[in-house]
C-alpha cells in the first residue's frame, strides 16, 4: 500500500468537499473516518474553509504531514452527494491509491450542467419569490428578467472578481438600476417587492447555513469565517441595491410591501423556488422533490405557528427545526449529506427582506425602519440558530452511534 499517495488522496478528498460546499465539521469527521479506515495512527486533522492541515501516523510508523490551501468554493450538491459516496466506500473496502485516485479524478472532471438549465434554474427561484413575496403578473415578470439578468452578471463578473463584497455590490447595482427603469417607464407596481425577491438569488445561505451549524459543533473559526464572507456579501447587496434609489429618488425608493399572498400561494411558491434553486445548486433526481418539498413543509410550519402563536421567533425556531430534522430523516432515506436538504428547506426562512430594508434604513438614516427590519432580522437569525441547536442535540444523543 503506498501510504504517502494515499495520505494525500485522503486530503485532496477533503479539499474537494470544501470546495463543492461541504461544512468544516463534515469534512474533519470524514477525514478521521478514512484516516481509521486505512489504519493511520495519531491523527491531527484542522479544518478552515481555505486550509486544510493534516498530520498522521502510518501503519509503517512513519510520520507525514501536508497541507491543502483551498482555493475558491462554491456550491455543487452532486459533487458534494458523490464525494460522500466515495468516502463511504473507501472507509468499507480500503481500496488502493490507484483506485481510490481514480473515483476522485471522476467526480472532478464530471461535465457540468448545460448553461440553458443553470439559467432557467435562476429564473424558477427568482419568478418563485416573486409570487411567494406577493408580486402580481408584470412584477413577477420582471422580477424573472431581473433574476436573467443577476445570472448573467454573476458570470461575466466572477472571472474576475471573487470578494462577494464588490461583486454583489456591481450585480446588485445594475439589477436595481434594471428594476427602477422597467418599473418607471413600464409595467412594474411593485418595484421594492421585486428588489427583495432578487436579493433572495444573492443572499449567500449557505455561507450562514454552515458558518451556524461550525458554530454548534465548536468550529468557532470556521463558522466566523463563513458568517463574516456572508455578511460582507449582504451589505454588498444592501448598498448596491439601495444606492440606485438614491440616485434615482424621483423614480421610487424603499416602500415596505403591505402585499399579504395566500399561505397557500406562499407554500407553493416556496416549493418551485426551491425547485429552482436545487437545480441550481447541482442537487440530481429525485432528490430535488426532496427537497421542493421540504421548503414547503418548513413554511407550512412557519405559517401554522406563527397562526397559533404570533412571534416571529417562535415560528421561525419551529421551522427551523423542522427543516434541520427533515435534512437529517432524508439524509438517512437517501444515504446523502443532510446538508443538501436542509440548506435548500431554509431558504424561504432567510431574512432577505429583513437584512434590505434594513441596510437601506441605515444608508437613509432612516433610523425606525432600521430599528425594526434590525430587530427581526436578530430575531430570525438566532431563532434559526436555536432550532439548529436542537436538532443538533437529538442527532448527537439520540440518532449518532458511537465510534
Amino acid at each position: 500500500m503506498n501510504y504517502e499517495k494515499l495520505f494525500g488522496l485522503i486530503l485532496d478528498l477533503g479539499r474537494d468537499l470544501i470546495r463543492c460546499g461541504g461544512e468544516t465539521h463534515r469534512v474533519e469527521d470524514t477525514l478521521y473516518r478514512l484516516a481509521a479506515g486505512y489504519n493511520y495512527r495519531d491523527c491531527s486533522i484542522w479544518v478552515v474553509p481555505s486550509l486544510i492541515q493534516a498530520t498522521f501516523t502510518d501503519p509503517d510508523g512513519v510520520v507525514r504531514t501536508q497541507i491543502r490551501h483551498v482555493k475558491g468554493s462554491g456550491v455543487d450538491f452532486n459533487a458534494l452527494d458523490r464525494l460522500n459516496a466515495v468516502s463511504r466506500w473507501a472507509c468499507a473496502e480500503q481500496p488502493a491509491a490507484e483506485e481510490l485516485a481514480s473515483k476522485l479524478e471522476e467526480i472532478r472532471t464530471a461535465k457540468p450542467p448545460r448553461l440553458i438549465i443553470s439559467c432557467l434554474s435562476e429564473v424558477l427561484g427568482g419568478w418563485g419569490f416573486a409570487l411567494f413575496f406577493g408580486c402580481n403578473v408584470w412584477d413577477s415578470v420582471i422580477a424573472a428578467l431581473a433574476s436573467l439578468l443577476v445570472f448573467l452578471l454573476v458570470r461575466a463578473f466572477s472571472r474576475k472578481e471573487g470578494n462577494p463584497l464588490i461583486l454583489n455590490f456591481a450585480v446588485s447595482f445594475v439589477t436595481e438600476v434594471f428594476i427602477l427603469c422597467v418599473c418607471h417607464f413600464g409595467p412594474g407596481n411593485h418595484m421594492e417587492t421585486i428588489t427583495v425577491s432578487v436579493v433572495m438569488l444573492l443572499i449567500s445561505g449557505l455561507g450562514a447555513f454552515n458558518g451556524l451549524r461550525d458554530l454548534v459543533h465548536l468550529d468557532t473559526l470556521s463558522g466566523l469565517i463563513n458568517l463574516a464572507a456572508s455578511f460582507t456579501g449582504a451589505i454588498g447587496i444592501a448598498l448596491g441595491m439601495a444606492f440606485p434609489m438614491l440616485i434615482f429618488r424621483d423614480w421610487g425608493g424603499a416602500v415596505v410591501s403591505t402585499l399579504e399572498p395566500q399561505s397557500i400561494i406562499q407554500i407553493v411558491a416556496a416549493a418551485f423556488a426551491c425547485v429552482g434553486f436545487s437545480i441550481l445548486f447541482g442537487v440530481r433526481g429525485w432528490k430535488i422533490i426532496f427537497c421542493a418539498l421540504g421548503a414547503a413543509l418548513t413554511w407550512g410550519v412557519y405559517l401554522m405557528v406563527y397562526h397559533l402563536y404570533p412571534s416571529v421567533f417562535a415560528a421561525t425556531l419551529s421551522a427551523a427545526a423542522f427543516s434541520g430534522l427533515y435534512g437529517q430523516i432524508i439524509a438517512r432515506i437517501k444515504k446523502s449529506p443532510a446538508t443538501i436538504f436542509s440548506t435548500i428547506c431554509i431558504l424561504p426562512l432567510l431574512p432577505g427582506s429583513s437584512l434590505y430594508y434594513a441596510m437601506y434604513g441605515v444608508v437613509t438614516r432612516d433610523a425606525d425602519l432600521s430599528y425594526t427590519k434590525g430587530i427581526g432580522l436578530g430575531m430570525v437569525c438566532f431563532g434559526i440558530v436555536l432550532g439548529f441547536m436542537c436538532v443538533e442535540v437529538v442527532n448527537r444523543f439520540l440518532w449518532r452511534r458511537p465510534r
